[in-house]
């Protein structure tokens, strides 16, 4: 190519970028003046949708502390006691932080139910137990932050005595 044509193709390929951000400006004024409308119900609801999205569905506390109430538009207000909520069941533990992992054998997750996989863990006790789970082990990470003590006690509980019917020794 000769320095002429390269000098038209660029005249010409400016002058298609500066038409379609010309249409772009033009498309953008005709929707604001369209569709541009203030609405108050439609306001209302956007920062309501935002407030609910940057409010916590969580609380972290450390052991021993009572669990603080959490605050919701659509919950009761806490009781008198304190702001403190009930504790989560073993079950409820194990569906909302350890069924990713335990539901399929994952990275040698015992599954559920899996009587042959909790064997070779039970033998440690439930203290060492509570704190591989809390403190992390092997391929599982820590889970103190997702679940009191209590809580990891009630979902180990759950996921081994319950469902499989073996018996963690004391200790």
């Amino acid at each position: 190519m000769s320095t002429e044509q390269d000098g038209v193709f660029l005249r010409n390929f400016a002058l298609v970028i500066a038409a379609l951000v010309g249409v772009t400006i033009f498309l953008i004024v005709v929707a604001n003046s369209l569709f541009g409308d203030e609405n108050p119900e439609r306001d209302a609801l956007v920062q309501e949708r935002a407030e609910q999205n940057l409010a916590p569905s969580y609380a972290v506390r450390l052991s021993g502390e009572p669990a603080p109430a959490l605050a919701s538009a659509d919950e009761a207000p806490a009781d008198d006691a304190g702001g403190v909520v009930e504790v989560r069941s073993g079950e409820q533990v194990t569906q909302a932080v350890c069924i990713a992992c335990h539901q399929g054998n994952f990275l040698n997750a015992p599954g559920i139910g899996d009587v042959d996989g909790w064997n070779e863990r039970i033998g440690k006790g439930w203290d060492t137990l509570v704190s591989n789970v809390a403190n992390g082990y092997g391929n599982m990470p820590a889970q103190g932050g997702a679940a009191s003590e209590e809580e990891i006690r009630a979902a180990i509980e759950w996921m081994i005595e319950t469902e499989t019917g073996l018996a963690i020794p004391e200790g």
